[in-house]
């Protein structure tokens, strides 16, 4: 069974127990019905209730956990969920793990590879890592990657101008 990372517990909120979320879902009403949650070694399982919004952050709760200490040990967990239990994506969208790995093409010849998908809120990005073992970061946007095909594990680039020449 495949699993997702569906967000991060970055921080806790009050004295009950009450967890900072750092989602990597578009919908809340997708957290209930993707329980339990689980950390990366799918060893704690969590029943996770959406509580509220602080900013960017989703504020949740977790049966059991009922006062700020034991919250505290979950800071930076980031938490797992069966694929199965995800929505299918639409055409053009992807979770972000399938994106991992991928051979990035540009003009056709491989360029590189996928090694990491960070959304630090601004947007999703792809860490490519060069043929020549340079880590660029670029949006995730169609005017820079044009073509996704997850079949065939590529990606196509389109080097912004003030790349050329610079990787």
């Amino acid at each position: 069974m495949t699993r997702i990372a569906v967000g991060k517990i970055v921080n806790v909120h009050g004295i009950k127990g009450v967890m900072k979320f750092q989602p990597a879902l578009i919908s809340v009403q997708n957290l209930s019905r993707l329980n339990p949650l689980s950390d990366k070694e799918n060893k704690k399982h969590f029943e996770m209730t959406f509580v509220g919004k602080k900013g960017a952050f989703w504020l949740v709760s977790a049966k059991g956990i009922t006062d700020r200490t034991t919250a505290e040990r979950f800071k930076g967990m980031e938490l797992f969920a069966d694929r199965e239990k995800l929505p299918q994506t639409a055409e053009g969208e992807f979770y972000c793990c399938d994106l991992m790995n991928l051979e990035v093409l540009v003009d056709g010849k491989t360029f590189g590879h996928v090694v990491n998908v960070p959304n630090y809120g601004a947007g999703v990005i792809l860490e490519i890592k060069t043929n020549n073992g340079k880590i660029i970061d670029l949006p995730f946007s169609k005017t820079v990657f044009p073509k996704v095909d997850i079949e065939n594990h590529q990606i196509e680039l389109v080097l912004p101008d003030e790349m050329k020449g610079v990787v």
